[in-house]
């Protein structure tokens, strides 16, 4: 991450610069909430590192970067509202803040505002419209990888369901960001190919090293540890711990899953079976193993400074610790 300052802050002046209007004073603050605090931009920083990778300048993808964070800050917004979680990156969420109308009026803004950055894009127009029927596609499969995640609080969902919910919910749009930025920088079907199947496994890989950082180190994340478990939420730890622990500690982890109450002391419980039963390592391996395949998917790419930094980002997504 110390190697993509100077990207990132070209990033966040652009961003910023979009989300720079006074009224109304109510809505453009939430707008600017989130995103005036930081974030690791990851998704704009992959596409401009593949648009570098494949002989593009890096700033020819930034409109494209922008916009693909623009999305994110929307889902997030509207995820806090639905999942009812008052802090996000360490201070309150938008609707905590600005009540849930002004915080989903602020997530449809920036939603809309970034198809109004994608059309300051110099490709051309069959690129551009490429990328926009990308943006797009990608929108309606977040959407449908999020009312997945919201059925799986009601009924079981198997592995192989859980990994699509994953890779449409958050794997998505980080697909999109390597492929885009290939696109944009003027890469061969192969190179674009290749950038498309980094983004999926590295984006997969992500999600399920944030999954285990809730139960080995949520505080870091912005969010208390267990915050998952509170929620009930479904992720691949609790499949395999239900899937592999013993009847005692199957209920014990029920009866605390979903309970926004739970004390820490109940929390412990409930992270000790995923230990017990190997679920945290079992996750942790998928992980290494996601990383790994997003690496040999550059083999193809010549070797250049953003495919090593593209390379080194697939192993921060599972070393990270927040």
């Amino acid at each position: 991450m110390e190697k993509l300052k100077l990207r990132r802050s070209s990033i966040n002046d652009l961003l910023m610069g979009y989300l720079d209007k006074a009224e109304p004073k109510e809505l453009y603050k939430a707008v600017r909430h989130l995103p005036s605090v930081g974030g690791k931009r990851l998704r704009p920083l992959v596409a401009m590192l593949a648009c570098e990778a494949v002989g593009g300048k890096m700033e020819k993808a930034l409109p494209f970067g922008v916009a693909l964070e623009l999305i994110h800050t929307f889902t997030l917004i509207h995820d806090d509202i639905m999942d009812e979680d008052e802090e996000r990156r360490g201070i309150p969420s938008v609707h905590a803040c600005f009540g849930n109308d002004t915080a989903i009026n602020a997530g449809d803004l920036l939603f809309a505002k970034a198809f109004h950055v994608l059309t300051d894009l110099d490709v051309e127009p069959t690129i551009l419209k490429k990328l926009t029927r990308e943006i797009a596609a990608m929108t309606i499969q977040i959407c449908e990888g999020q009312q997945m995640d919201i059925s799986f609080e009601e009924m079981e969902a198997g592995e192989n369901k859980l990994m699509e919910m994953i890779e449409k919910k958050t794997a998505r749009t980080f697909q999109s960001s390597a492929k885009g930025g290939a696109m944009i920088g003027n890469g061969g079907d192969i190179e674009v190919k290749a950038f498309e199947n980094y983004g999926r496994n590295m984006g997969m890989a992500f999600q399920l090293w944030d999954d285990c950082l809730d139960v080995i180190g949520g505080e870091k994340l912005g969010k208390p540890i267990g915050s998952d478990i509170r929620k009930g939420k479904k992720t691949l730890l609790v499949l395999h711990a239900m899937k592999n622990a013993g009847e005692k500690d199957k209920k014990v982890l029920k009866s605390i899953l979903g309970n926004k109450r739970a004390s820490e002391e109940d929390i412990k419980k409930a992270i000790k079976i995923l230990n017990e039963t190997g679920s945290i390592n079992y996750v942790k391996e998928k992980a290494f193993d996601l990383a790994s395949n997003a690496k040999k998917c550059l083999e193809k790419i010549d070797d250049s400074e953003a495919k090593n930094i593209l390379i080194e980002l697939a192993d921060y997504a599972v070393e990270r610790d927040k």
